[in-house]
């Protein structure tokens, strides 16, 4: 990925404003801009039609994400995949699960990862696998371990934060790994399963994900900060009593190499 700037000298719409400089379709710049690749002025832009101005500074990011994935456990009842950023669990056409179904597996995903979030996703094999699974972690009988990388120097060495998330009770534990007055390298571990749970509760506390967009306004200061494409969680461990071996199951995934840079700028 790259990291470009661009100084407005004359009037002009971002969408236009960007063909321009990048060379690319229209079609191509509206989904760096969806992505939220784009900031002018420090500050995250979504409309492909927002108005600049002489003198705007605009930034982007720039690159094609790695879509590659690894096998990381499977056996005769499920399979365990690390699902790369930028790419939907399920529920579309160019999803992991449907990528894997057209290679022949023949599963379905038993949780989802947000699009941005990396790391390992469990697929069952057949329907009762799937009920039999999806009673783990509703039970909460599934560990599951999180990388974060979140803004500020979160100064408490462990804390947790039970506030609801979209009107539902919701429980994460976090430990400080590593810090520095510009992010926090965080290990989290939720003990319930609502959407966007790290990164509602982290935006509560005043350190949002690095890379977020959705609970993330305003400017964003830091460069090093701003030069993230993606919001960085990954789902490091996934450990359980395997409901139909009886054994118990540790599956781990490593950080990603978007991970691994952001943490090298970063730290």
């Amino acid at each position: 990925m790259d990291f470009l700037k661009f100084t407005v000298d004359q009037p002009s719409v971002l969408r236009s404003f960007l063909k321009e400089k990048l060379g690319l379709s229209g079609r191509a710049v509206k989904r760096i801009i969806d992505r939220g690749w784009v900031y002018v002025d420090k500050e995250r832009i979504f409309k492909a039609n927002f108005s600049l101005s002489w003198g705007n500074v605009v930034e982007v990011i720039f690159g094609k994400p790695n879509l590659s994935y690894d096998i990381l456990f499977e056996d005769d009842y499920i399979l365990a995949v690390s699902k790369p950023p930028f790419l939907q669990t399920n529920g579309s056409p160019d999803s992991l699960e449907a990528l894997l179904n057209k290679k022949g597996k023949r599963v379905r995903a038993i949780h989802r990862l947000d699009s941005e979030t990396t790391g390992a996703v469990l697929f069952a094999k057949e329907e009762g696998i799937f009920e039999k699974f999806k009673e783990l972690f509703r039970k909460r009988q599934i560990v599951k371990v999180y990388k974060v990388i979140a803004e500020g120097n979160i100064e408490r060495d462990s804390f947790s934060v039970s506030s609801p998330v979209y009107g539902r009770d919701a429980l994460s534990i976090f430990k400080v790994l590593k810090r520095n007055k510009i992010a926090s390298l965080l290990e989290a571990r939720i003990l319930t399963g609502r959407k966007h749970q790290i990164r509602v509760h982290l935006s509560q506390i005043g350190h949002p994900v690095v890379g977020e967009k959705l609970y993330r306004r305003g400017k964003i200061k830091e460069e090093l900060v701003r030069k993230v494409p993606r919001a960085m969680i990954h789902c490091e461990e996934l450990s359980f009593e395997h409901p139909f071996t009886k054994e118990y199951v540790r599956i781990l995934a490593e950080l990603p190499d978007d991970f691994r840079w952001a943490l090298s700028i970063l730290f």
